[in-house]
């Protein structure tokens, strides 16, 4: 038995945030970004040592993060 119907799931930028791995290409997945339809929340920064995020609204209004060693 479904407790939700298909109305209550929506796209957020609340809730946890998913994070894809985008190694060795984290900035070919940025540079995707807008031109599909999201939009650039936090570019490109040092997420202490585990390497380098960026967190994206994509283009069904999902926050994500694009993570790279």
């Amino acid at each position: 038995m479904c407790l939700f119907s298909s109305a209550d799931e929506k796209p957020s930028d609340k809730g946890p945030m998913i994070y894809l791995n985008a190694n060795g290409r984290l900035d070919d997945a940025i540079a995707a970004v807008v031109p599909n339809g999201g939009k650039l929340l936090m570019p490109k920064h040092a997420s202490g040592p585990y390497g380098s995020r960026a967190v994206i609204l994509d283009s069904e209004g999902n926050r994500l993060a694009l993570h790279s060693d």
